[in-house]
């Protein structure tokens, strides 16, 4: 089957995060992300940062479920080992909370295509200058409830 240019796509999925106080035990909702792969450079202009498109009709779809969660921007990287200290703390310093390694990409390539995108995050690893810490991976990595949220919100759209 083919999408018309009105269909819409969501996305969940398991990520780092860079900012444990501001979302342990919260879904993600990206506002921006940082380029650091290359596929969005084949759908967009060269620029440091896209545009996370949809995020507020996410955030009051949040609000109304009562779903815990926070806003920010995050860090598309391509490569795991990229993740170096120095670009860690840069990332941070600009106001990432999270790094990912899809949605620079895909929200690119929503934008050509004119698909919509809905996307979160849930943070189960974070990924800090001097540690990597474990702690919530498990629980990211199995929890339905995410899907079941993401569910709902499409039915409502």
């Amino acid at each position: 089957s083919t999408l018309d240019r009105s269909s819409a796509a969501s996305d969940v999925y398991k990520r780092q995060s860079l900012d444990k106080e501001k979302t342990f035990g919260k879904y993600i909702i990206p506002t921006e992300a940082y380029r650091g792969e290359g596929a969005s450079y084949y759908y967009a202009a060269p620029s440091d940062y896209i545009a996370i498109k949809n995020h507020d009709k996410l955030e009051e779809f949040f609000i109304k479920e009562k779903a815990p969660y926070t806003k920010g921007k995050v860090w598309t990287t391509d490569v795991m080992l990229r993740e170096t200290r120095g670009l860690v703390s840069e990332r941070k310093s600009e106001g990432c909370i999270a790094v990912e390694m899809e949605l620079a990409g895909v929200q690119a390539a929503c934008d050509y295509y004119g698909f919509e995108l809905y996307d979160f995050l849930e943070a189960g690893d974070v990924l800090n200058e001097s540690c990597y810490d474990v702690e919530g991976l498990h629980n990211a990595n199995h929890d339905i409830g995410k899907l079941y949220l993401a569910l709902k919100f499409l039915k409502e759209i």
